[in-house]
């Protein structure tokens, strides 16, 4: 925008700098040929009456001022023979005979300033020489108005320049708004969103319609991922389902101590096989906007006493301390995916972080002055190093001290899926110092927008 505002401002100080540069030449070319038509007038006066009456004619006709030269701003000499003859002249300038007047510089009185003009000399039949001149008054008004022009134009093309940029910046800003909109609209999941097409037909209007474009492709992908996701995963539900069921009969079969073992295992892995399936189809539709919009109003501190409420059981079995510091904030959120992803985060924290968990909810302000719903999960456990944390969200991914543990390596990428999909960031982050964790451990923070 500043530099949308300054060309506006740059082209249009040139442009009227350069009409008053065109103009004031264009007026000085006439001036001056005002000025030598003039000169030449008079001289031509000043002949006539030397022709009709002599030297002595000629000489009343200076010295009285008659006719053409009673002109304030003409200086008349007659010099070669006996006394010069002045009129309106100190003293006679040096210039050479011409037959076009010439610029000179000239003292009209004793206490006056020379004077610049233009002046031509002519030779008299008898050798005398006649000097017929006329002062540049009217070129100095003209610089003296044409400066004061400059500096109301120059006035006026700030005030156009400030005036064009608030005009330029609210067309811009207005278009850029609906564009910015429902580009969140799509970005939320709502595919449905348009922008709405004026028949202005410039760049902002091609924008708009590629921007509906693209829209409507998305949702057509989206809509080729829902049914692609749900013949996936009949496909492989019926198989595992099937596995399983085959294991079950199997297990009621068998008594033979190892067989027994071997089938509980295969068992437990397809039951993990099936967890996966779920979790990584639910994550897909979640990032591919598939998932219904079921946002509202929701209690973050409540979602989390429940939440906590339900695994205090398994933290006492673990023993582990599980503690919370809720502060009331609500956001617009979908309940059942904060709910899972509030749970994969617990889930993570009992099995790999140390004796104390404490779940906390809170109101926070960024240093752009945006507005956060906080649900953090603290432990104090090993943590994951800094290095690590960019891809612990990835998909399948697992640290090394987890791989002896069941899991997928699905759960902190679900809750980054939520994060996305209500427009706000998963965060993996230290303790504080002092905090309840001791400064040790690990702090997983969803965050949504108020």
């Amino acid at each position: 925008m500043l530099r949308v505002v300054s060309a506006i401002f740059l082209l249009q100080l040139v442009s009227s700098a350069l009409v008053i540069v065109f103009l004031r030449g264009q007026m000085l070319d006439v001036v001056r040929l005002d000025r030598q038509r003039q000169v030449i007038d008079v001289r031509d006066d000043l002949l006539a009456a030397y022709y009709d009456g002599g030297r002595e004619e000629l000489a009343e006709f200076i010295t009285a001022r008659r006719g053409s030269a009673a002109d304030p701003a003409v200086f008349i000499a007659l010099i070669g023979k006996g006394t010069p003859v002045l009129s309106n002249l100190v003293r006679v300038p040096a210039i050479p005979l011409a037959a076009r007047p010439q610029p000179v510089v000239v003292r009209r009185g004793p206490d006056q300033p020379p004077s610049e003009g233009l002046a031509l000399v002519g030779q008299l039949p008898d050798g005398e020489r006649l000097v017929v001149g006329v002062v540049s008054l009217t070129e100095h008004r003209i610089d003296v108005a044409f400066a004061a022009t400059a500096e109301l134009t120059i006035a006026v093309a700030v005030l156009m320049a400030l005036l064009s940029a608030a005009v330029v910046g609210f067309v811009i800003s207005r278009r850029t708004h609906q564009i910015a909109e429902t580009a969140a609209e799509l970005a939320s999941g709502n595919f449905g969103a348009r922008v709405p097409i004026e028949g202005t037909g410039d760049g902002f209007n091609h924008l708009r319609q590629q921007m509906n474009l693209m829209a409507e492709r998305i949702g057509e992908l989206v809509s080729q991922l829902g049914a692609v996701s749900g013949a996936l995963a009949h496909d492989l539900r019926s198989p595992v389902t099937r596995l399983s069921a085959a294991l079950d009969l199997a297990l009621a079969r068998v008594e033979e101590s190892r067989a027994l073992e071997a089938l509980q295992a295969a068992r437990a892995d397809a039951d993990a096989l099936r967890a996966m399936l779920e979790t990584a189809l639910e994550i897909s539709m979640i990032e591919g906007g598939a998932v219904e919009d079921r946002r509202c109003p929701l209690d973050l501190a409540a979602v989390a006493e429940d939440l906590v409420e339900l695994y205090d059981p398994l933290a006492e079995q673990s023993d582990v301390r599980l503690e919370t510091r809720l502060e009331p904030v609500t956001a617009a959120a979908d309940r059942e995916l904060v709910s899972r992803a509030l749970a994969n985060l617990i889930d993570n924290a009992l099995k790999y972080g140390g004796d104390t968990v404490v779940v906390s909810t809170r109101h926070r302000l960024d240093a752009d002055g945006e507005s956060w719903a906080e649900i953090a999960v603290e432990d104090n456990g090993p943590g994951i190093a800094p290095a690590d944390r960019a891809r612990v969200v990835e998909r399948f991914v697992r640290l090394d001290d987890a791989r002896t543990r069941p899991g997928g390596g699905l759960g902190l990428a679900m809750v980054a899926a939520v994060a996305r999909l209500h427009g706000g960031h998963f965060v993996l982050g230290d303790p504080v110092e002092g905090g309840p964790s001791g400064g040790k451990g690990l702090v997983a923070t969803l965050r949504l927008p108020v």
